[in-house]
């Protein structure tokens, strides 16, 4: 986000910053939004598993149609290892937990080798496969050769959460993290809980730079470096990061974000507080930043890049207000948390972004985005006449040591460092 360690070059196409071929713009926004969109329904809304639509899109292992039937087999009743050699393997695995085999093509090596519909992958290469996997570490293991799939017959109880036994049961919100770097959790706050906080940020602009002109030295305590702040260098000031106070519009956001209180209707406010405290290993973990990042028209696209170079931090992005494709939401490269992802890309430069799947934050207000600051991504470039404002709280996993790893990311103001940690705002008030 705001991180000097982990910054790349990225072409303003690439990026999505030229007129003609705006990324950002309406049509890809709501062609590059689908995932999480997609993620958030099945994931969070509703209580089912993935589709094959969305398995199709990017976690089908084999090449060939999909319409083709496979012809009835003799179903089997014991697990088996099934060694795989070089081609395509003819299976469409649905990545649940356990995964689960939802098709075989024929002609291809997996109906050869006797796998049936309905299987169950227990093991990869002799790794377990009933724990959530990076999708690019998943598909590095897929091409490996010779491959290795220990499999069983489905189960009745494989998946209890399933409201229809035809599909697998959902990934909880913080295994979509560990598979893909994001997740989206629509309402995560209330519109009047996240107009209220931009009311406030308002307030704090006017009163912090009014401070500042009396007292220099007291902005590097409120504002954060933020990459591509101007347009160029005699330009205004249009993307800046202010640390937020401990007022109670604060406090309030944040209880409700996480699961003390809940004022939206119908939403389970624990969610969101559930998922960033088993990513962070428990509720002790310190909140690292809290502040909003704050794109002004013109605002051009920042460079892709990464926060932290190894798994020690999880930020949560709100939308304060609506947020459309022109002005600018940050744009992810879901599965790039890795440090093979991060290696590909230092050495292949644009064409390996050419070759990645993009999503990007379109939100309504109150929509929160919850991301492992490993992951590759950018803010866009704000071609609106709108100010875009995010409000952002990070925590640290419990054991790690942002400092001693050479992060140099704090952003939170100096009287609340180390005042606070996830239990602040996860115990339910009326319990």
């Amino acid at each position: 986000r705001n991180s000097v360690r982990g910054l790349f070059s990225l072409s303003r196409v690439a990026c999505g910053t030229s007129g003609d071929d705006l990324v950002m713009g309406e049509r890809a926004a709501q062609r590059t939004n689908k995932m999480v969109d997609r993620l958030s329904n099945m994931y969070i809304g509703k209580n089912h598993g993935m589709d094959r639509n969305i398995a199709q899109n990017y976690e089908r292992v084999f090449k060939g149609s999909t319409k083709e039937t496979t012809p009835e087999k003799k179903k089997k009743t014991a697990a088996e290892d099934v060694l795989f050699g070089p081609g395509p393997l003819g299976l469409e695995i649905q990545w649940s937990i356990p995964p689960l085999v939802t098709n075989v093509v024929p002609g291809f090596a997996g109906e050869k080798a006797g796998v049936v519909k309905d299987s169950v992958i227990t093991h990869i290469n002799g790794s377990s496969a009933n724990r959530p996997v990076p999708e690019r570490e998943l598909e590095d293991l897929l091409r490996t050769r010779p491959l290795r799939l220990q499999l069983r017959p489905r189960q009745a109880d494989d998946f209890p959460d399933a409201e229809d036994t035809s599909v697998a049961a959902k990934l909880k919100p913080a295994d979509v993290v560990r598979r893909l770097g994001v997740t989206k959790v629509s309402a995560a706050i209330s519109p009047e809980t996240a107009a209220s906080l931009l009311a406030l940020v308002r307030r704090e602009r006017e009163k912090t730079l009014e401070e500042i002109k009396n007292h220099p030295e007291k902005s590097k305590d409120i504002y954060s470096k933020v990459q591509t702040p101007r347009a160029d260098e005699s330009a205004p000031e249009t993307r800046w990061d202010m640390r937020l106070p401990d007022a109670q519009e604060v406090q309030d956001a944040l209880q409700e974000l996480f699961g003390k209180t809940s004022t939206t209707k119908g939403k389970d406010s624990t969610t969101l507080g559930a998922a960033v405290e088993s990513l962070v290993g428990g509720p002790s973990s310190e909140l690292w930043e809290l502040g909003v990042l704050v794109a002004e028209p013109g605002a051009r696209a920042q460079p892709l890049h990464f926060d932290a170079p190894v798994e020690c931090l999880y930020t949560i992005f709100v939308a304060l207000q609506d947020i459309t494709p022109q002005m600018g939401p940050t744009m992810f490269l879901p599965g790039t948390h890795t440090t093979s992802a991060h290696k590909d890309y230092a050495q292949r430069g644009n064409r390996f972004v050419e070759e990645a799947r993009a999503t990007v934050g379109v939100a309504s207000a109150g929509d929160a985005l919850l991301y492992d600051s490993r992951l590759l991504h950018c803010g866009g470039e704000n071609v609106s006449d709108k100010q875009r404002v995010l409000l952002y709280a990070t925590f640290k996993k419990c054991g790690s040591n942002p400092v001693a790893l050479g992060i140099d990311q704090h952003s939170i103001r100096p009287e609340l460092a180390g005042k606070y940690s996830l239990s602040n705002f996860r115990v339910n008030a009326s319990a």
